[in-house]
């Protein structure tokens, strides 16, 4: 990929802060990787990133196989004391550590800008709006985004989180919309923004809502490499049991059970099989769930599995269940589509904006008990259409292209220029 498009505009040099970066990981850090690998295919960028999870070594590795990109791509890596787990247990904590490490990040910043003569910034990752870092405060033009982290876990579903985790929500929610609404460096970001991304729909209906502030939608994540999916795919197995897979953090905004009830309904009237993937904190009682629904001779629960093996699995499936009720862009949306597996997902956050009719189902979000009969319609209506599974494969693997990381960078390229201009002319940002 690197190298082989042809493009007549300059190359610019970009100092980017990118929390989370590694090119073997999910989530944040892979489209992190995603991200800078597919910019560096137009300009320069130096990448200032939190060092966690063997990401130097990862990275470097990458670099040395690809000489071209080592010499588009400069990494600058700060050490990240914070975790995932950190926010789940003691958030005010998390972020106290992760503001600390985007100040670090700043004097790294300042440094190279007394270096290089940068063209534009960029504030990539982390995602979520709650901390936005410090280069908006360089004199340079300014770019924020793919943000996302705006959109709130509907409260009506309580029955299904449980109450510990029902009153974690509820704080969580009170929270983030005081934050959306009052965050000082939030609106600060805001007013110096020369062009803002939102990774969904959601997220930007609620910050024009709440800041009057329009941005352009790009989700923040994209499909997996072709080299990496055809290692994967291989023909499915014939059966005569549909094959349906989950994958996430075993935590209770993924919302497992709703596919467990909706399974429990049908269970006499269609063959399936269930692969569960992931783990966490909800997993001992999700398991416990499945067997008071007398459901463990219907699923597999495989833990956590390497990447390539864990994609082997969703490969295999006739349907990929989604849903959850809180999410920015799910990757792994993107990547069962990449692997011509459609989605039966909720019509809520940014795997909304990423299913169509094309390639799979989406669910709207009334209430617990219709989403779960729906889940439970849905699953049945497929197994008895074989040609329909087919067809919404096939429209998975159409669907995906429209979400290129090449498509994404494109995007960008646009909106990095229109920014540049906007501070050349001291205009109003209008992105």
């Amino acid at each position: 990929m690197l190298g082989s498009k042809k493009y007549n505009k300059s190359r610019l040099k970009i100092l980017m802060v990118a929390a989370a970066v590694h090119p073997d990981k999910g989530s944040e850090p892979g489209l992190g990787w995603g991200w800078v690998t597919a910019l560096a295919d137009y300009h320069d960028l130096w990448v200032i990133t939190g060092e966690r999870e063997g990401n130097r070594e990862a990275i470097e590795r990458e670099l040395t196989r690809c000489p071209i990109l080592q010499s588009r791509l400069h990494f600058f890596f700060v050490s990240r004391p914070d975790g995932p787990w950190l926010e789940k247990v003691w958030p005010p904590y998390y972020y106290k550590l992760y503001r600390l490490w985007h100040l670090e990040a700043i004097r790294i910043a300042r440094n190279l800008v007394s270096e290089v003569t940068f063209d534009i910034t960029h504030q990539l990752n982390m995602t979520g709006f709650r901390e936005p870092g410090y280069l908006w405060t360089l004199d340079l033009p300014f770019v924020w985004g793919p943000v996302g982290g705006a959109v709130n876990l509907p409260l009506r579903f309580a029955r299904i989180l449980g109450a510990k985790e029902f009153f974690y929500h509820l704080a969580k929610v009170t929270l983030n919309n005081l934050q959306l609404k009052y965050h000082s460096r939030v609106r600060s970001t805001l007013r110096r923004t020369n062009a803002f991304i939102t990774s969904n729909s959601d997220t930007r209906d609620a910050f024009l809502r709440v800041h009057g502030k329009r941005s352009v939608v790009i989700q923040d994540t994209g499909p997996i490499p072709n080299e990496f999916v055809s290692r994967i795919i291989t023909s499915k197995k014939q059966t005569s049991i549909l094959r349906i897979s989950w994958s996430g953090l075993h935590i209770s905004r993924k919302a497992l059970p709703i596919v467990l009830y909706a399974l429990a309904r049908i269970k006499c009237k269609v063959p399936f099989h269930l692969d569960v993937l992931g783990d966490g904190p909800m997993s001992l009682r999700w398991k416990k769930l499945a067997s008071r629904l007398e459901l463990q001779n219907f699923l597999t629960w495989h833990g956590w599995l390497d990447k390539q093996n864990a994609l082997s699995i969703i490969a295999q499936s006739d349907l990929f269940a989604f849903p959850s009720l809180h999410e920015g862009t799910p990757t792994v949306v993107m990547e069962a589509l990449s692997l011509g597996v459609p989605v039966i997902c909720l019509d809520h956050c940014g795997q909304a904006d990423v299913v169509n009719s094309e390639c799979g189902i989406k669910i709207p979000i009334a209430n617990l008990e219709s989403v779960i009969h729906s889940f439970a319609e849905s699953i049945l209506y497929l197994s008895k259409n074989e040609r329909i599974i087919q067809r919404l494969s096939e429209g998975a693997l159409k669907r995906i292209v429209e979400f290129s990381w090449d498509s994404k960078a494109k995007k960008m390229d646009q909106l990095y220029r229109t920014a540049i201009i906007h501070k050349q002319t001291h205009s109003v940002p209008t992105v």
